[in-house]
């Protein structure tokens, strides 16, 4: 049995698939590896075209009747969390601020602990510095590798999002990243795909310079060094299985959004 795998070119997630994809571990399934950006890969989840695909917390409110999340593979943030940047303090209500995309969990967690109402300018994530730098905007969210590089273009932080969520969820860690499988593949092929994919992050936690050299392929930025403090970043703990503390904090995350009107009401399941 073939499985459809889909995930970004982040170095995270292909540090974590690097040995289930490339044969390093035994699987009990052949695994097929399709690569885009997260925001892509948002909205094809609605059509439920991949097997597996990333996503982001906020995006699985539209497609949680086809798909479960996975306790593997996830990225939440333990001290750390998406920022806003800028060339210098704005009025973030009155500010045109780039997101990298409606159905990101950064997106989402602005307008829950920053502006509910702000003026939000969907773009390509690693697009929105130099849009600040060249004044096409005056702020921005930034995720991914451009959190270590920002200050690099004269750019200062306007905004810490996880300051703001641990004054709501105290120890907690923000929910960002998932990975989602279709329920309809049925229990036992769902059981053999996460034990795979546990294998697979432990592989890459105990062979770090490997699997990072080979996630180097897909990186924006062609410095393993940094690469591989970004991977360190959100490829920790909780990334083999969250557990009972991850669910509280996704429970805890959905709540908010649900109270404030952001997100319809639905079941999360996790499998």
């Amino acid at each position: 049995m073939k499985l459809t795998v889909a995930h970004t070119p982040d170095p995270d997630d292909a540090f974590m698939f690097y040995a289930m994809i490339t044969g390093k571990i035994k699987t009990s399934m052949e695994y097929e590896q399709i690569i885009k950006d997260i925001e892509t890969l948002n909205h094809e989840a609605e059509t439920g075209m991949y097997d597996v695909t990333a996503i982001s917390a906020n995006a699985y409110a539209d497609v949680n009747e086809t798909y479960a999340l996975t306790r593997s593979g996830a990225s939440f943030g333990l001290t750390y969390g998406p920022l806003v940047v800028g060339k210098s303090e704005v009025d973030f209500k009155k500010a045109i601020i780039g997101s990298p995309g409606l159905g990101t969990s950064s997106h989402l967690l602005f307008r829950m602990f920053v502006e509910k109402d702000a003026d939000l300018r969907p773009m390509r994530f690693d697009l929105i510095p130099d849009s600040i730098v060249k004044g096409d905007i005056q702020a921005g969210i930034i995720i991914h590798d451009e959190q270590l590089t920002f200050q690099n273009k004269g750019l200062i932080k306007l905004a810490a999002i996880y300051d703001k969520w641990k004054a709501y969820a105290g120890d907690l860690p923000v929910p960002l990243g998932f990975n989602a499988i279709r329920k309809s593949l049925g229990k036992d092929v769902i059981a053999n795909y996460i034990k795979d994919f546990e294998n697979s992050i432990k592989y890459a936690q105990q062979h770090v310079e490997e699997a990072a050299t080979y996630a180097m392929k897909y990186a924006r930025y062609k410095d393993l060094e940094l690469e591989t403090k970004f991977i360190q970043m959100y490829v920790n703990d909780l990334s083999v299985d969250f557990g009972e503390k991850g669910r509280r904090a996704l429970k805890m995350y959905y709540e908010r959004a649900f109270k404030m009107g952001l997100l319809p009401e639905f079941n999360m399941e996790i499998v």
